[in-house]
């Protein structure tokens, strides 16, 4: 009997995240589509839209792993930020239509990623290096993390709980290395700890407490023995 990869049981989870946002997307008309999210300046429309073009950008980079054949993840930051920007003028039909044809391409491009390309280096915007297998999981993180930036109805504590708590981890490493990165230490609900800096500064809550406080400086939920410090931008 094989024992699934760790890339397969990321594919899976990722099928069922990418599945419960279509859902919420479907769920928003010409209206509510306009409505603000999470994301500063932007509307539903510009998250889901960035979603869409992101899925793109990161099937190009499995192309590159599975052929081996270098390719941009976008023509150019300029064209990335437009297509977004186009993107969130049309109808919630379109935009519906163009996350679940993106979400699917995607889904056909990482499906060439077992084995050999896993190990294959690759280059994301801004120059990070990444290897193939990653991708997956890179993905993962937009969708579920996109999906409570929607701010319709949807939040971490609906998502895969060792998702969550993998997610934590992944931002707390992303906080330590930023510069004004406060004296921390996380203590989850679930048993977890973490620290950042010194740890000077206990915070406790759930784990789906913690991820919306350090990816979006949401602190609903959380307790401490002073007011939560201000946190540097996660991404």
């Amino acid at each position: 009997m094989n024992t699934p990869s760790h890339l397969s049981d990321n594919l899976s989870l990722l099928a069922h995240e990418t599945s419960l946002l279509i859902r919420t997307a479907a769920g928003l008309d010409d209206v509510t589509m306009r409505r603000p999210s999470l994301c500063e300046g932007w509307r539903r429309a510009h998250v889901l839209s960035h979603i869409a073009r992101n899925a793109d950008g990161l099937g190009n980079l499995a192309s590159w792993a599975a052929t081996g054949t270098p390719r941009a993840m976008y023509d150019s930051p300029e064209a990335r930020d437009a297509d977004i920007a186009v993107g969130a003028t049309r109808a919630a039909q379109e935009i519906l239509t163009d996350l679940e044809d993106s979400a699917a391409r995607f889904a056909a491009a990482v499906a060439g990623l077992a084995g050999a390309p896993e190990k294959v280096e690759v280059e994301m915007r801004g120059g990070r290096k990444v290897l193939g297998g990653q991708l997956p999981t890179l993905r993962l993180m937009e969708v579920v993390i996109h999906h409570v930036d929607l701010d319709a109805g949807y939040t971490f504590a609906d998502a895969d709980p060792g998702f969550v708590k993998r997610a934590v981890a992944n931002s707390v490493s992303r906080m330590t290395a930023k510069a004004g990165a406060p004296s921390v230490t996380l203590r989850s609900d679930e048993g977890e700890t973490w620290t950042i800096g010194g740890g000077s500064q206990v915070v406790t809550g759930s784990n789906a407490s913690l991820l919306l406080w350090l990816t979006r400086g949401n602190g609903a939920g959380l307790s401490s023995q002073a007011d939560l410090p201000r946190l540097p931008s996660w991404g």
